[in-house]
């Protein structure tokens, strides 16, 4: 909305969460990863949930960064090429005369 251009918004606003993604991401695997790493009897039961849980949150932080992106661009892309701009379509230029409507004759 401010004017900048596609891919210089979606670089910004990477830039911008990247860090706060980041952290949350790695406190939440390194959170995991003792249970992970435990060999007791009584963590068997608790290690599969932990290892998905980590490395779903990892496989997110790289879809959440890299992904949504890189769709949203070729989306955009893809809707341009099939004429509509910023969720709209675009009109095609045609000459005056034949958008307007025949007059009365009288």
């Amino acid at each position: 909305s401010e004017g900048m251009d596609r891919r210089r918004a979606l670089e910004e606003a990477g830039k911008h969460r990247f860090r706060a993604i980041l952290l949350t991401s790695l406190t939440t695997f390194f959170g995991l990863l003792p249970m992970i790493l435990e060999r007791s009897v009584q963590a068997q039961f608790l290690i599969p949930m932990a290892v998905s849980l980590g490395f779903g949150v990892l496989f997110a932080t790289a879809i959440t960064l890299v992904g949504v992106p890189v769709s949203m661009s070729i989306l955009a892309e893809v809707l341009e090429f099939y004429g509509f701009r910023d969720g709209e379509e675009v009109e095609e230029e045609v000459g005056d005369d034949a958008m307007t409507a025949p007059t009365p004759a009288g």
